[in-house]
């Protein structure tokens, strides 16, 4: 300290004020301008740098479908499925990649936004919130690829299929629960993305995306809905193949975990924002 330095002169300390953290989502609509800003340069990434991504969406499953297709024909095994099973699984990949991209996605956006902040302050929520928000538009090009199929196939379609967007977000939703838990444990352990990875691959095979549930058990088709994905896709496609089919009460349960999951990662980024800045 410099003598000339008056040792009682007052100071100020300089801290953020004591609000919900990461809850605080008036926070979060003062700085609504920046969140647009974000999801505008989400969209602009994939349509401008990578617009192999907007079709990537339904390409990927669409070659994924011909493999499992072929696959069936030559083991004439049946999956259970209502409607003709290239349309059936085609679905199931669609939602299913589009679900694994965005729990990626928003378990690495804060990762991703590391340069900003560590500059500026905002609302940590903003990051993986924009991705979630961004990602809209990718599922209605999801949805409209699958009615394009449907049609093909001379699969109908009525008013029930409106039910589509509320399960879409239900689908939104549970991403961003599942990839905050995971962008909030990134933070401290990178590798962790690995192990996100692995799940989701073993996903895949443990969700109905190739398979009907009906021809599980009855003992597991019990506890099945406890992936919250089962849920999600049997819902989907009763409401655009066959709304008098659509299970509601696992659609439910997907709602509940759901929202256990986003209560979960909201937590767990709230205490990773304090050390963020000294961790990215």
């Amino acid at each position: 300290m410099s003598a000339n330095t008056p040792m009682n002169e007052p100071s100020s300390k300089i801290r953020p004020t004591q609000g919900a953290g990461i809850f605080d989502f008036a926070e979060v609509w003062a700085y609504r301008a920046l969140l647009g800003q974000m999801i505008k340069r989400q969209i602009m990434i994939r349509v401008v740098t990578s617009p192999l991504s907007i079709v990537w969406g339904f390409i990927r499953p669409a070659i994924m479908t011909l493999a499992f297709y072929y696959l069936r024909r030559m083991s004439s095994a049946d999956f259970g499925h209502d409607v003709p099973y290239a349309l059936f699984i085609f679905s199931g990949f669609c939602l299913w990649f589009l679900f694994a991209e965005i729990v990626l996605q928003v378990a690495g956006s804060l990762s991703a936004d590391a340069s900003v902040i560590k500059k500026v302050y905002y609302p940590r929520l903003i990051s993986p919130l924009a991705v979630v928000l961004s990602r809209f538009m990718d599922f209605i090009i999801v949805v409209a690829a699958i009615v394009i199929a449907q049609l093909l196939f001379s699969v109908g379609i009525d008013w029930n299929f409106l039910w589509i967007i509320p399960i879409g977000l239900t689908m939104l939703a549970l991403a961003f629960g599942v990839g905050a838990i995971f962008a909030s444990l990134m933070v401290f352990h990178p590798d962790t993305r690995r192990f996100l990875e692995v799940m989701l691959y073993l996903g895949l095979f443990l969700s109905p995306v190739i398979f009907s549930k009906s021809i599980l058990p009855i003992t597991i088709q019990t506890y099945y809905p406890l992936n919250p994905m089962v849920g999600v896709l049997t819902a989907a496609r009763g409401a655009m193949f066959s709304p008098s089919t659509i299970d509601y009460n696992a659609w439910l349960i997907s709602i509940g975990l759901t929202a256990c999951l986003l209560l979960i990662g909201l937590t767990m980024l709230s205490r990773a924002a304090k050390l963020i800045g000294d961790r990215l």
